[in-house]
């Protein structure tokens, strides 16, 4: 009894010796668990996927124009050129979920129970960041569903490619979303987060090759787009949707998600471990 007593009050991950489920029992229940939630706000899905919609809708025809423009690739419709863009802000976007949802967590009480269980610290954060990065492609695929029925999307290149324009952007979505998850346990506060996410997400989005070529943009810009993760990714994802992949862009955008999300994973980890209950 004494021994059960002392198991239910020990901190999560804090002792080596103590019983633990196997990882991916743990990854895996918790994941679920965030997915379900997720089911049971309809919401909650409803706004994730309006926004991407409504900014396909209103870009593809605000900036279609720009298709007629000397820097713009010759032969290529602006709806081809945006919806590989699309995509990968999406994916994006849709990371900034990860802090408030842990957030709302702390504040509720959720990881106090947690805490509680014999269950590994970072099992938590690593279930959050696989959870969203579910819903962020589901999102992707119902995007890309709507291109190919609605706004007349076509790739360009062979299936293989087809199917990198989807996934490239993968790797910038795992490390924003652990950078996100990051913010949520330092903020703690989801109203917070919300704002903090949209302070990170807009110049990453705007101040990027995503919706006009980099040359068409003002100087200073141009500066700032060509050092912007999105704009690799995008550039990469566009590539394999034209036909002609980017094997640098890609490089650069893996090599940078990775650096991004070692970053984040120390810092979420090192944070959590030191939130006070």
């Amino acid at each position: 009894m004494t021994t059960t007593s002392n198991a239910a009050t020990e901190g999560v991950g804090d002792h080596p010796t103590r019983y633990h489920p196997s990882v991916v029992t743990e990854v895996l229940q918790l994941t679920g668990r965030n997915l379900r939630k997720i089911t049971h706000e309809p919401t909650l899905v409803f706004f994730s996927l309006a926004m991407p919609v409504i900014m396909l809708t209103l870009f593809g025809q605000v900036f279609k124009s720009i298709a007629d423009t000397p820097n713009f690739p010759s032969g290529v419709s602006y709806i081809d050129y945006l919806l590989p863009a699309i995509l990968c802000t999406t994916l994006v976007q849709s990371a900034t979920t990860s802090s408030t949802a842990i957030a709302t967590d702390l504040e509720s009480g959720m990881i106090d129970r947690f805490r509680s269980m014999p269950i590994r610290a970072w099992t938590v954060l690593l279930a959050r960041n696989l959870s969203d990065v579910a819903r962020g492609m589901t999102q992707t695929l119902i995007m890309l569903g709507l291109g190919l029925a609605v706004f007349g999307f076509r790739f360009h290149g062979n299936l293989v490619e087809a199917v990198a324009t989807v996934f490239v952007a993968v790797p910038l979505s795992f490390a924003m979303n652990w950078l996100f998850i990051w913010i949520g346990v330092l903020v703690k506060k989801p109203e917070t987060t919300q704002i903090a996410g949209m302070l990170v997400t807009f110049p990453l989005m705007f101040a990027s090759s995503a919706y006009v070529p980099i040359a068409s943009l003002p100087g200073w810009l141009q500066a700032v787009a060509k050092v912007n993760p999105l704009s690799y990714t995008v550039d990469a994802a566009r590539g394999f949707a034209l036909g002609s992949p980017s094997m640098g862009a890609l490089g650069k955008s893996v090599l940078i998600a990775a650096a991004l999300a070692v970053v984040s994973i120390v810092g979420a980890t090192s944070t959590y471990r030191r939130i006070d209950h």
